[in-house]
């Protein structure tokens, strides 16, 4: 679970009535030494690993937080605990960290002394609460372990080895063989080998179990040295398996998402997603508008749910996300049904038992297996594929692209594998531009068309790793603005493949020429159409008006994974980032 939250950790475990409690600051291996000093016995315990919200990064404000009788991790946020806190210090209670988590053991100790009876507890105390928790809780007389899911993603798993509760399969691979996903709001106990479990409004309900989706062979890195770098290279396959699912020479089927053939054609369709998600729906805007001649409108889910969204009949919603669980994009989703409950949504992810797969419409899974990294490659060129599989759908059934049509791009997306593996062998030459961003101020990645989200893409992934500041930019906007941040320091990655105003491009490229900046060229267009004088050229394989950006995502993820490996910071767990944003 390292990849949710890396700044500290700790465990709790229920020992002959005891808590025995044992935290760390920093990475999971500092709390793996302190257990080496300071076994933790016990077959019964909680533990977690922070990505800290409320209070520093130290040991104080490390999960778990404990009463005198009462232990909990949490993840999500309490919005309103500053109140709750302020009421239990009213009656006496002393808190030892900065968290918004540490009111919950104290809240529970206090109904469970008023109860004497922990189902009441739990229920009068999850009452009280505003925001988003996942929550475990054990209780210092009982062996039972406690759970309650809001917001936040949380699951339930088991083997003969025991039961567990956890925010992400991933997290019980190896271990469990079977899990039962929890619904908004369902809560309950774990006691010897039985599970309960309870709708919010305390009614007992059936637990559904299925097998588990992953081994323990899907966290391994299989020899290479980060995560993000298997997953760069695992992109072949997974767009040939994306490919192999969905579409043939006679066309696309999405066997999840049957309103796709039966819905009415949408007159209007409203893309909603955060970061790298974000730049494939800019990206499909394009190619949606092109052809269905429909308004498509994308935003970014934290801005979408808090603005009033004018939504209107006949439109269709789709959400993209690699976990299923990013809390922005579950809200706007849960919004939009609230406010048009007629239309149809769509959800585009990786996890095919997530939240937003559960509450959409439709779902069309990305079959890119675990990404782990928490810089996103595979997911990313996995929701291109899907997307431009889905608007050639589209275009298909609003009879706007022929038999003719749909064949020449089809091919040209079956040709997209061996254009990634050639690209993936020649990363050395990729590799060979990182002295040129060791010392300098920032990075400004160009384009034009869907090449513009691929430089906010390209900007996004060298910032998250590397700590370089980058932007991304619209080329043909250069001179409203970021023309004033060119000198002879500057590297501008320029992306203009054939498919999308190359002219234009070129013409951008002389002005930064000009100007004395240091110029890597990512293109497919013969060497005769561009100027001698660019610093460094990265050759693409031509693709088509679907499948240039694909092919052109390898490079900059490339070249982001490599500064950042020369600079010496964390490639998989760059600071302050968290793979899954389950908080707003």
């Amino acid at each position: 679970m390292e990849y949710r939250g890396y700044d500290s950790a700790g465990i709790c475990t229920l020992v002959a009535g005891q808590f025995a409690c044992t935290k760390a600051s920093g990475k999971l291996n500092a709390l793996a030494k302190a257990l080496i000093e300071k076994p933790s016995l016990g077959t019964i315990g909680i533990a977690h690993t922070r990505w800290a919200t409320h209070g520093k990064p130290e040991i104080k404000n490390a999960h778990p937080h404990c009463s005198l009788d009462m232990s909990v991790v949490h993840n999500g946020i309490i919005e309103n605990h500053q109140a709750l806190r302020a009421d239990l210090e009213a009656h006496g209670i002393e808190f030892s960290s900065d968290t918004d988590t540490e009111v919950l053991p104290w809240l529970l100790s206090q109904a469970y002394h008023e109860t004497g009876d922990m189902f009441a507890a739990m229920q009068a105390t999850l009452a009280q609460l505003e925001g988003a928790y996942a929550i475990g809780v054990l209780q210092q007389s009982l062996q039972q372990l406690w759970f309650a899911r809001k917001g936040s993603p949380l699951l339930l798993a088991r083997s003969e080895k025991g039961i567990f509760i956890a925010s992400d399969a991933l997290a019980v691979a190896g271990m469990a063989t079977e899990v039962a996903y929890l619904d908004e709001g369902d809560w309950g106990c774990i006691e010897a080998d039985t599970v309960c479990i309870y709708h919010q409004n305390g009614a007992e309900k059936k637990l559904e179990w299925q097998v588990l989706p992953f081994s323990s062979g899907a966290t391994d890195k299989a020899g290479y040295a980060h995560y993000m770098l298997k997953e760069i290279y695992e992109q072949p396959r997974v767009i040939a398996d994306i490919i192999h699912a969905y579409a043939s020479a006679k066309g696309v089927e999405f066997s999840q998402a049957g309103l796709i053939e039966t819905a009415c054609m949408p007159e209007r369709i409203v893309m909603v997603a955060c970061g790298t998600s974000y730049h494939t729906a800019l990206t499909a805007r394009y190619w949606l508008e092109r052809y269905l001649q429909v308004s498509v409108e994308v935003d970014v889910a934290s801005e979408y749910r808090y603005r009033n969204p004018v939504i209107g009949s006949n439109t269709w919603l789709i959400t993209l996300s690699q976990s299923g669980e990013t809390a922005d994009t579950l809200e706007a989703l849960r919004l939009f049904r609230r406010r048009t409950p007629d239309n149809f949504t769509l959800a585009i992810c990786n996890v095919a038992t997530s939240s937003l797969v559960r509450e959409s419409h439709g779902s069309i899974e990305l079959h890119a297996g675990p990404e782990i990294g928490v810089a996103s490659t595979k997911a990313y060129t996995a929701q291109l594929t899907v997307l431009a599989l889905f608007a050639m759908k589209l275009a298909m059934r609003a009879g706007v692209m022929d038999a003719d049509e749909w064949s020449q791009h089809y091919q040209a997306l079956l040709s997209v594998p061996a254009g990634l593996e050639s690209l993936l062998n020649d990363a050395k030459d990729v590799e060979a531009l990182t002295p040129m961003f060791m010392d300098v101020h920032g990075a400004l990645f160009l384009g034009r068309g869907p090449s513009y989200p691929l430089a906010l893409e390209g900007a996004l992934k060298l910032k998250e790793i590397s700590y370089l500041h980058a932007e991304g930019y619209p080329a043909g906007e250069m001179k409203h603005g970021p023309i004033a941040l060119i000198d002879e320091q500057l590297p501008v990655i320029v992306i203009a493949p054939k498919q999308y105003h190359l002219e234009k491009v070129i013409s951008n490229l002389y002005e930064v020429k000009a100007r004395g900046a240091k110029v890597i060229l990512l293109t497919d267009a013969d060497r005769s159409v561009y100027p001698e004088q660019v610093d460094a050229h990265i050759n693409l394989p031509e693709g088509d008006f679907f499948t240039a950006p694909i092919l052109a995502a390898i490079p900059l993820q490339l070249l982001a994974y490599y500064v950042a490996r020369s600079k010496g910071t964390d490639v998989d767990q760059p600071r302050n980032l968290a793979k899954s944003v389950t908080v707003e």
